[in-house]
């Protein structure tokens, strides 16, 4: 996984908005995730395919069936 510092997360994304390079959030596999630092403390997750970010990198995956009781 590779690690950013919050600005240079900012610079890339906004030339992948400014080549319409962003896949929507909904349509990506989120396979691309670097972790994002701010003032050299891990900050969040971010997928560089689409601009998600979220604090927690399990936000990234879905289990389409954790929702289906045990036994």
């Amino acid at each position: 996984m590779e690690k950013y510092s919050s600005e240079q997360i900012d610079r890339l994304l906004e030339q992948k908005r400014e080549n319409n390079q962003l896949k929507s959030h909904e349509n990506c596999t989120h396979e691309d995730i670097v972790k994002c630092f701010l003032n050299g403390k891990a900050h969040s997750y971010v997928c560089m395919d689409c601009g998600y970010s979220n604090k927690s990198r399990a936000a990234f995956f879905s289990y389409p069936e954790s929702d289906r009781q045990m036994g």
